[in-house]
């Protein structure tokens, strides 16, 4: 059994809302989470990174915002502090812009999404937008044929790999319709 296949779960310090618990406890093909600034928003899509990447070791996901400062200040921001504050060890390379779990060998990409056409050719096991409402249809689309969507290994049902997705309180008609 390599490091890949060693660790499957991992305990979090995190007391979710109502509203996030929600969230996590969707089914649906695609999950989304929607609200006013400050109701965790980003901090439910970390959690579910975080959760996605033990149940895909060794494997790829993505973390993506509209632009890059709203990824760097906010998403990615979020994601180290929770790992940081839960002791969860990884490797940042600040230079191509990625997260490696030391333990389970997952590599999360962080991505700015207004630039869609640079999304091609990813082989992801998952990937998680913020601020969906800001992002163009287009980038959502290369991620999704980017996206293998399997189970991995002892994951309950083929939902685990799901896109995710947060947005903010103001809706746009490719994501609502």
């Amino acid at each position: 059994m390599g490091r890949a296949d060693a660790i499957r779960t991992r305990e979090i310090a995190y007391d979710p809302l109502p509203s996030q618990k929600a969230f996590h406890a969707s089914r649906a093909r695609f999950k989304g989470f929607s609200g006013p600034i400050g109701c965790g928003k980003s901090q439910a899509l970390c959690q579910e990174a975080i959760r996605l990447s033990y149940l895909n070791p060794g494997r790829t996901g993505l973390l993506g915002a509209p632009t890059y400062p709203m990824l760097r200040d906010a998403t990615q921001a979020t994601l180290l502090e929770l790992l940081t504050a839960n002791a969860i060890p990884f490797e940042q390379n600040k230079g191509e812009n990625t997260l490696t779990f030391k333990d389970t060998g997952s590599r999360v990409l962080f991505r700015p999404v207004d630039e869609f056409e640079r999304l091609r050719g990813t082989n992801l096991a998952w990937f998680g937008l913020d601020e969906l409402t800001y992002t163009q249809e287009e980038a959502w689309l290369r991620l999704e044929g980017g996206c293998g969507i399997r189970a991995p290994s002892g994951c309950a049902g083929s939902r685990c790999g799901r896109p995710k997705a947060t947005t903010g309180s103001t809706g746009s008609s490719w994501r609502n319709g």
